[in-house]
């Protein structure tokens, strides 16, 4: 009789994670696995940096708390560390604290946004969705580049899409936020 044993998942600590060089991927655990992303093109980049300044902007405004990018990573109650294009936390979460930690946030952001990239699957984005939501998160947005919408998520299953005539709101995770979803597509005008 021949009996499998699989082999147990690496438990990545946070100081294993943290000393991996710089080598142009970004690193997440996913199921005990070190899963690599490739930077983005630039037209993630833009529509990330639109969104980052406008949310930070506001966020610091109203004294509501952190803004976020994809360099943070955040510990999932399942152990994955993920890392969205886009987080904010809500200064009641971060209450006691002075200044910022050395360490990867515990939970998940009370806002995530993904860009989807043109390598993203409808699997990739439920997983990262699961894990959000089960480790915190209020709401989510995935931006859709390519078809220039934008879904707004309250759970996994909670979702609507709004094209580019609609407004992102911050609802009660950033209250009176607002963004035209138009704004993230726009066209440069140097003139």
């Amino acid at each position: 009789m021949n009996v499998t044993v699989d082999k147990p998942s690496k438990v990545w600590t946070e100081e294993e994670l943290q000393a991996l060089l710089e080598d142009s991927y970004i690193h997440e655990v996913v199921q005990g696995e070190l899963v690599m992303s490739p930077k983005n093109n630039l037209e993630h980049g833009e529509i990330c940096v639109r969104l980052l300044t406008a949310l930070r902007q506001f966020a610091e405004a109203r004294r509501l708390g952190v803004v976020l990018d994809s360099t943070t990573g955040f510990w999932m109650v399942n152990r994955n560390c993920r890392a969205p294009d886009i987080s904010f936390v809500s200064k009641d979460r971060l209450r006691g604290l002075r200044r910022p930690p050395k360490t990867f946030f515990q939970g998940a952001p009370d806002l995530a946004v993904e860009i989807l990239a043109p390598s993203s699957t409808p699997k990739d984005i439920t997983e990262r969705l699961r894990d959000f939501f089960d480790s915190g998160t209020r709401l989510a947005w995935v931006i859709h580049p390519d078809r220039e919408f934008v879904e707004i998520c309250h759970s996994l299953t909670d979702r609507k899409i709004l094209g580019s005539g609609g407004q992102l709101d911050g609802l009660t995770v950033l209250p009176g936020f607002q963004y035209a979803i138009a704004d993230l597509f726009k066209e440069w005008d140097w003139d």
